[in-house]
């Protein structure tokens, strides 16, 4: 049995074209997330990142545990319907153009197969972003050549996001992503502290200074969010911007007014007045 035969099989769609999953007992769905780029004084939505979310006798359960539990053939597979369904739900969000973000599977064979994917929903490799979210997972040399099948099939390539871990500084080097991602636990916690948050700007500028966008996710807070403005972060994606939501949800893709979030502030003037009126 092929691929996407494999995938047809356990892939089914409702009357609108929501598409989900079986595994099991499991039925497997994507939600997004928007993530935002700086406009002058707004956030404009440019990506959705897709999450796989199980669901057990219509429960949701805990995706990161429930991965971790699999085999290795299984796991494999279930990345893969992780994959395609967050590809063909995509569509569903009405935003013309929006990027798609995608976790780069630990399971053998994941680049090979994703142009398969591609043609199955119709989407262009240009539009989608894949992220190393755990680059230890990957054999010794397979992380590089991963990344340059990725960026021969035309997709751009991010890493980071690991939980509570510190941005990846020699796997950039290394890889030379699209796009470095910033852990929203690593960086609330300096966001919290004055003098680490100092050093921000430094650390973004050094990103960029490697041909990586840089992007933070994990905002909840209108304090985190003002500490990502100041250190001249790319690219932006947090609670505070927009909840995860199932496929089929209808998402609030407004674009967003900075000083409209801050209004409110008592020192909005003299700590977040600079920020508008430039990107």
């Amino acid at each position: 049995m092929t691929m996407l035969e494999q995938l047809d099989r356990g892939i089914s769609a409702d009357e609108i074209g929501i598409e989900t999953a079986r595994h099991g007992n499991l039925v497997l769905r994507s939600a997004f997330q928007l993530i935002y780029r700086r406009d002058g004084d707004t956030l404009r939505a440019v990506a959705a990142e897709g999450f796989l979310r199980p669901f057990d006798k219509g429960m949701p359960i805990a995706p990161r545990p429930f991965l971790a539990s699999l085999k290795a053939a299984e796991r494999a597979l279930v990345e893969r319907y992780a994959v395609a369904l967050h590809l063909a739900n995509h569509r569903h969000i009405d935003v013309e153009g929006l990027d798609h973000v995608l976790a780069v599977g630990i399971g053998a064979g994941f680049a090979d197969d994703l142009p398969l994917f591609l043609v199955r929903a119709e989407v262009p490799a240009s539009r989608l972003i894949c992220t190393f979210r755990n680059p230890s997972a990957f054999a010794p040399g397979t992380l590089s050549v991963v990344a340059r099948t990725l960026k021969a099939l035309g997709a751009r390539v991010a890493i980071g996001g690991l939980v509570e871990e510190q941005p990846p500084v020699g796997a950039i080097r290394s890889l030379e992503p699209d796009i470095a991602r910033i852990d929203g636990s690593w960086f609330r916690r300096v966001a919290e502290s004055e003098s680490a948050r100092r050093l921000l700007p430094d650390l973004v500028g050094g990103f960029r200074a490697q041909g990586a966008q840089v992007l933070v996710e994990g905002i909840e807070t209108r304090h985190q969010l003002a500490a990502a403005l100041e250190a001249g972060v790319d690219l932006f994606q947090g609670f505070l911007l927009s909840s995860p939501l199932l496929a089929g949800t209808a998402i609030d893709t407004a674009t967003i007014d900075l000083p409209d979030i801050f209004s409110d502030e008592a020192n909005v003037i003299p700590l977040f007045g600079p920020l508008f009126g430039r990107a």
